[in-house]
């Protein structure tokens, strides 16, 4: 018997498998899924920092290293989606449970760190989180692995929401730079290198995976998860193949337009994610946001069933049909279960699938209370090259500026130059302090 102690091997067996499969048929790929399961099968009798401790099928909790489990859990949905074995998939749904609910951050990051860069208990979130970088990248996996195999909108979501904050907040605004851990409260600049490059190619190609976490497809339809501005071909629906071509400013605004062009003429399903900002149940938001308005084809609007958080437009789709609708988009306060101690009296703010920071560049004492002036959003074209901020009042009047937590520490304080040292442990301490979660105004 043996495994490997940083679960990679496994989802690149069922990836291999699937493709066997795609291109040859009669089953040839399935050793290949059988051997990633038989690797998964041999954990056991181990230590819980790189989820061996138990068999996987009995493994409810997520524990360890962050990484390593979000990647064995991803390469467990895929074995579940497969094999149809039902101890896997009663064990991915109480991990899934476990994460989501449980140990997750606002930000879509996982990982609070006080492990050896791995999962601390329930409900324990400290804002100087861990939260690797390749965790996020993994989360993305295991989310997307979900929605494969259950085609449920809500993995969409999350993996949604990790992509544009934890994940796209890793970056810095040039594209040069980087972190390998994301706190929800900061004060250093992103660095060029780090002495376990993981995350310098994990970054960029779970980001150049885009086009695979925006359309997802089975035997009958194609599934829109993400609403990006893009051309994507989409192969083998109903007999043919389909450009998607969607036009959009999101997450700036909400409209949305999807182009659909089959080569032939053919008769499938369109499912568009219906985005519900409800993630976790850690977290509360007021006001509630979530639904499409004004869902037209061809200009025309159409009464559309819902299954699993998507709506359902079933046709014969001709090259140029047009699907629009309008995401509803606004300014979210956000408070946490009580039961998450750090985030206890504080509040966060979200516009669209977008986590906003404060920045003392922007006011000089972000420990204040928020006030309760109305918050309102507007485009700012001086800040990372366009971007939309949130505007409103501290507590004494004064002004409050929030920037999306992705744009976070990206500028230098009034006076101080901006240095970038060669990796985590040679950065001079000049960027700006940042805070996700702000003291509420009791």
């Amino acid at each position: 018997e043996w495994f490997d102690g940083h679960q990679e091997l496994e989802q690149a067996l069922v990836r291999f498998g699937r493709f066997v499969n795609d291109m040859e048929g009669n089953g040839r790929g399935d050793a290949y899924i059988d051997l990633a399961k038989f690797l998964l099968d041999n954990r056991g009798g181990g230590s819980e920092y790189d989820q061996s401790h138990i068999r996987v099928q009995e493994q409810y909790e997520a524990v360890g290293h962050a990484v390593r489990a979000v990647y064995s859990y991803s390469g467990m949905a895929d074995v579940a989606a497969e094999t149809g074995d039902v101890d896997y998939q009663s064990a991915v749904m109480s991990l899934w449970d476990n994460i989501v609910n449980k140990k997750y951050y606002v930000t879509g990051g996982v990982g609070s760190g006080e492990t050896s860069e791995g999962f601390g208990p329930d409900y324990s979130l400290r804002h100087n989180a861990y939260c690797e970088s390749c965790s996020s990248c993994g989360l993305i996996f295991f989310q997307y692995k979900m929605n494969l195999a259950y085609h449920d909108a809500k993995y969409a979501d999350l993996y949604e929401e990790t992509m544009y904050n934890a994940l796209m907040g890793a970056l810095d605004t040039e594209g040069e730079n980087f972190y390998y851990t994301n706190p929800l409260t900061q004060r250093n600049y992103r660095y060029p290198w780090d002495n376990c490059p993981c995350c310098v190619g994990n970054i960029p190609r779970t980001l150049l995976m885009i086009p695979t976490w925006t359309y997802v497809k089975d035997d009958d339809g194609i599934y829109v998860n993400l609403f990006i501005g893009s051309t994507i071909n989409v192969e083998g629906i109903a007999g043919t193949d389909v450009e998607m071509v969607q036009e959009t400013d999101y997450p700036w605004d909400g409209n949305v337009s999807i182009t659909v062009n089959p080569e032939v003429s053919k008769e499938f399903t369109v499912y568009v994610r219906i985005p519900d900002r409800h993630t976790s149940e850690l977290y509360t938001a007021e006001p509630k946001v979530s639904g499409i308005n004004n869902l037209q084809v061809n200009g025309e609007e159409i009464d559309y069933p819902i299954n699993n958080g998507y709506a359902v437009i079933t046709r014969k789709w001709e090259k140029g049909d047009i699907i629009s609708f309008d995401i509803p988009m606004k300014v979210q306060v956000i408070t946490s279960d009580q039961k998450v101690a750090a985030n206890r009296g504080m509040v966060a703010l979200r516009y669209g699938p977008l986590i906003y920071s404060v920045e003392n560049i922007d006011q000089l004492d972000i420990n204040k209370a928020i006030g309760q002036e109305p918050l309102t959003t507007e485009w700012r074209e001086d800040l990372f090259n366009g971007v939309v901020v949130i505007n409103g009042e501290w507590e004494d009047g004064t002004n409050l500026l929030a920037i999306p937590y992705f744009t976070r520490n990206n500028r230098a304080l009034p006076g101080a130059k901006k240095n970038i040292g060669n990796d985590k442990y040679s950065i001079e301490d000049e960027s700006a302090v940042s805070r996700v979660w702000i003291n509420k105004n009791d």
